[in-house]
């Protein structure tokens, strides 16, 4: 009895699946589409990827420097700066304005270093001796106007021998030259004159032409970058001595 109901189950599933035909509702047809359309080839800009190489931005490279004294240096400082930063921090993090004075505050020792290597030049004097304080020292650095108009040259001459400075001598000497010339109404004597117009203003030929090689012994002594020896310095000397007697 079992093996008829098996034989008819069996015969009913196979039935039912000869059954369908190819026009039922359920069955499912795949199509093969192909595509004719023209492909075209895509070509690299040669050029433009040569620009990008060029371009450093484009490159990742890690750059390793050389190993040298002067990179250890640099790394050392920077190590150093880091610890004294997070020394001051505490290991809290700075933000806001704290932030941006510990970033503006390489910049502002760089300054306070610049500023301080300034005014220890500009109180050292042309004869040699740093940090010393005297009445040579300002005049140096003074006006011609006020030089001319209100000091005693002859005294600022015998401090600069006295420290033998024969370059700042040799200025102050034709300065004098100047002073007198001014006194005796020879020139017109203005702050923003050149000692070209000078030339121009004397009338007289012979204290024209010595005024000139005066103004020439100044020029190469004053603004030439050397030392002037002693030996240099009297024939200077001389020259100037003889003309300003005249006046």
């Amino acid at each position: 009895m079992i093996k008829k109901l098996i034989y008819i189950l069996v015969c009913f599933f196979s039935f039912a699946g000869f059954a369908q035909t190819p026009g039922d509702s359920t069955a499912t047809e795949k199509q093969i589409i192909y595509d004719d359309s023209q492909v075209a080839p895509v070509y690299f800009d040669e050029q433009a990827i040569d620009e990008y190489r060029q371009d450093d931005s484009f490159d990742y490279v890690a750059f390793v420097p050389p190993d040298t004294i002067w990179t250890r240096f640099k790394t050392w400082l920077n190590d150093l700066w880091s610890s004294f930063i997070e020394w001051i921090l505490q290991g809290s993090e700075a933000t806001g304005i704290l932030g941006f004075l510990v970033s503006a505050l390489p910049y502002l020792i760089i300054l306070a270093v610049v500023g301080l290597l300034v005014w220890l030049f500009m109180r050292i004097d042309l004869a040699g001796s740093p940090l010393k304080k005297d009445s040579l020292n300002k005049v140096i650095l003074s006006d011609e106007q006020e030089i001319i108009e209100t000091q005693n040259i002859q005294e600022l001459i015998d401090a600069a021998l006295k420290a033998q400075n024969y370059r700042l001598a040799v200025r102050f000497y034709y300065l004098l030259l100047l002073q007198k010339l001014a006194q005796k109404d020879i020139i017109d004597w203005q702050v923003q004159k050149t000692n070209a117009d000078y030339v121009y203003e004397i009338k007289n030929e012979v204290l024209r032409t010595d005024f000139t090689r005066l103004t020439r012994i100044y020029d190469f002594i004053w603004y030439g970058n050397f030392e002037v020896s002693q030996n240099a310095f009297s024939k200077a000397e001389q020259e100037f001595k003889k003309t300003t007697s005249s006046l």
